[in-house]
């Protein structure tokens, strides 16, 4: 029978994989897909990157030619499955009856977060295998302790924790099972009535220590060579640092508890189902109490404990609920113990689970649809309108994995991980968010600014202590210039500034407020007022975008300037095809006896080495600067 449970709940889950993908399934599969061995533990999953090379190479072995996503999707389906047989197996053995047995798998197998996490490429499927091995550990050990069982509950939550660092949670219904075996001892042994027990727990502990200490000690010193404690730690801590998570009890995180608890059952109606089971419970849930209380206790105490810090933690999140999906599971099958075997009360539960079947089998569906993925839809709009080396400028979410999954563009940025590489300081995440769009520039790309990062999302603001008026200040420089990106009908709005190429043969750059990819050499005191002034030092110069231009098509250029110096020489550059700035490719002129703003007009159609394609234009201002300020306004290529 477990068997059978095992390969209808497989060839479910297999029928039902995912294609459209979390930010962290996209992360685990790029990290296994592209990082080599040592870089793919993550400090507080530790043992899924690992899983999902194995998988990968397995694949391979057997002639899979593919990437990584498919593996690791089969061998959460396994665990999935496993899972589900694995609880019809162990509530059957407790209470010796069938039905209840094929109620309890149905409402974990059909159950939304289960399912959906078993055909998506996450932790949480594998690490609720390890739990379900612990509670049945668990419940033998409460029958009939032994050091044996002990010391595989050692081992078993040591798996589950490495690969969610959470499951040391566990450690809270465990010590249930360690206070009942003290109980017990006391009342059965006449001498030494401490050892045994002592004996049985410390090699628990033992057992969990080295399962979990020495994989950590050998990814931490040993792979990732960390040779200080605070690196150390640093590492193991990363999540728990970054402010996402956590803070006060509010009235807003029990609204989120309760939609996440719901939705772990049903999506939608989980809050429904949810309230007949519970009513079932409230039903016979004291005789269930008085047959086994020992069983209630540790299930309550399990629920209360991981409830207590998720609700703290991400109340919201169905992935973390799966954890605590069989211990509540397992309070209703004690409740139904008090019907008759197929009662009306296992008969509803049994509707409840082929209610959810329907309901999430349809949600599962849907959502991994990937002709209607939105994100994958934005990141192909964007990839088809932009070239590799243009800068995406990009809210925090799973663009910033689909684009290098999918579309294969490295070259984004978002604030959220701006913020995050310089330390919150939104000053200088600012800096380098200006200077990323300067260089993309520079190489004669663009920059392509998603409008959630003009007014970004309330919860982005909220988390990092944002207000808009800085992202306006921060942005300021480049609205004058902001152009509509083309983008398909339901995206989101995207902007772009306009490339070197274009400014070049229409219109020339303005310099009001931004340098506009020009890069400027041996100048101090650089702002942007009404132009670009500066002060000049020893060979000052400003170097254009990368071009693509035909000499032979422009025979002046206009540059408005004013000089505050009391040099007069002036050159300007332009690199041929190997983009070298050289002299025998350049033409002098004179600046005026005046710190006025003057346009000069520089005939090209004779000047030594204007010919062919050009790529880059350089202006030296003066030769040589005397602590006084120059303005350049704007520069423009006349057509002939």
């Amino acid at each position: 029978m477990p068997a059978g449970v095992f390969f209808v709940t497989l060839l479910l889950y297999l029928s039902t994989l995912t294609q459209v993908h979390t930010f962290d399934a996209l992360s685990y599969v790029t990290s296994v897909e592209r990082k080599p061995w040592t870089e793919v533990f993550h400090p507080h999953h530790l043992a899924y990157g690992p899983l999902g090379e194995l998988a990968l190479a397995a694949s391979t072995a057997l002639g899979y030619y593919g990437g990584a996503a498919l593996p690791m999707q089969a061998v959460n389906s396994f665990a999935g499955a496993l899972g589900v047989s694995f609880f019809f197996a162990l509530v059957r053995w407790l209470n010796q009856r069938t039905d209840l047995a094929l109620v309890a798998a149905a409402l974990l197998g059909c159950a939304y977060a289960y399912w959906y996490y078993a055909v998506e490429i996450e932790v949480y499927t594998v690490a609720a295998l390890f739990l379900l091995v612990c509670l049945a550990l668990m419940l033998r050990i409460l029958q009939q302790p032994s050091p044996r069982l002990t010391a595989f509950l050692g081992l078993a939550q040591g798996g589950a924790v490495l690969f969610h660092q959470t499951n040391v949670l566990l450690c809270a219904p465990i010590l249930v099972c360690a206070m009942h075996d003290l109980r017990t001892t006391q009342m059965h042994a006449v001498a030494n009535i401490y050892r045994p027990w002592l004996r049985r727990w410390l090699l628990y502990a033992v057992v969990l220590l080295l399962s979990v200490a020495l994989p950590y000690f050998f990814v931490g010193v040993v792979v990732s060579g960390f040779r200080s404690i605070d690196a150390y730690a640093a590492w193991l801590t990363e999540y728990a640092r970054t402010g996402w998570w956590g803070g006060p009890i509010t009235a807003k995180k029990w609204v989120d508890l309760g939609s996440g608890v719901a939705e772990t059952l049903a999506q939608p109606g989980g809050a429904l189902l949810w309230l007949l089971l519970v009513g079932l419970l409230v039903l016979h849930g004291r005789r269930a109490v008085r047959g086994q209380p020992m069983i209630t206790t540790l299930a309550v105490t399990w629920l209360l404990a991981y409830g207590a810090f998720f609700l703290w933690w991400e109340p919201d999140n169905i992935e973390f609920w799966i954890a605590s999906l069989s211990p509540a599971l397992l309070l209703i099958v004690l409740a139904l113990r008090a019907e008759r075997h197929w009662g009306a009360g296992v008969w509803i539960a049994l509707a409840v689970a082929i209610t959810a079947f329907g309901w999430n089998y349809d949600s599962i569906r849907q959502r991994g649809n990937a002709a209607t993925d939105l994100q994958r839809m934005i990141a192909r709009g964007l990839a088809a309108h932009s070239t590799p080396a243009d800068l995406l400028l990009i809210p925090d979410g799973l663009l910033e994995l689909y684009l290098p999954y999918y579309e294969q563009h490295d070259n984004f940025l978002s604030l959220n991980q701006a913020l995050f590489d310089n330390g919150d300081n939104w000053d200088r995440a600012c800096s380098a968010v200006q200077q990323r769009i300067e260089a993309a520039r520079h190489a004669g790309a663009t920059a392509i600014i998603a409008e959630e990062v003009l007014r970004p999302a309330a919860d982005l603001m909220q988390r990092h202590h944002l207000q808009q008026g800085e992202i306006d200040a921060c942005f300021a420089p480049y609205r004058p210039e902001l152009l509509p990106f083309a983008m398909p009908p339901a995206a989101p709005a995207y902007w772009r500034l306009p490339r070197g190429q274009e400014q070049a043969t229409d219109g020339g750059w303005h310099f009001a407020a931004a340098a506009e990819g020009w890069q400027a050499g041996n100048i101090a005191d650089s702002q942007f007022a009404n132009g670009w002034r500066f002060r000049p030092e020893v060979d000052p110069s400003l170097t254009s975008p990368l071009l693509d231009l035909q000499a032979e098509r422009y025979g002046t250029i206009e540059i408005r300037m004013a000089n505050g110096t009391r040099a007069r020489d002036a050159q300007l550059f332009y690199a041929g095809p190997d983009g070298q700035i050289v002299e025998q490719r350049s033409i002098r002129w004179t600046l005026r006896p005046t710190s006025d703003l003057n346009t000069y007009r520089i005939d090209l159609s004779s000047a030594p080495g204007w010919h062919g394609t050009i790529t880059r234009l350089r202006i030296d201002p003066v030769g040589v600067g005397d602590g006084g300020e120059i303005l350049i306004e704007s520069v423009r290529l006349v057509p002939k």
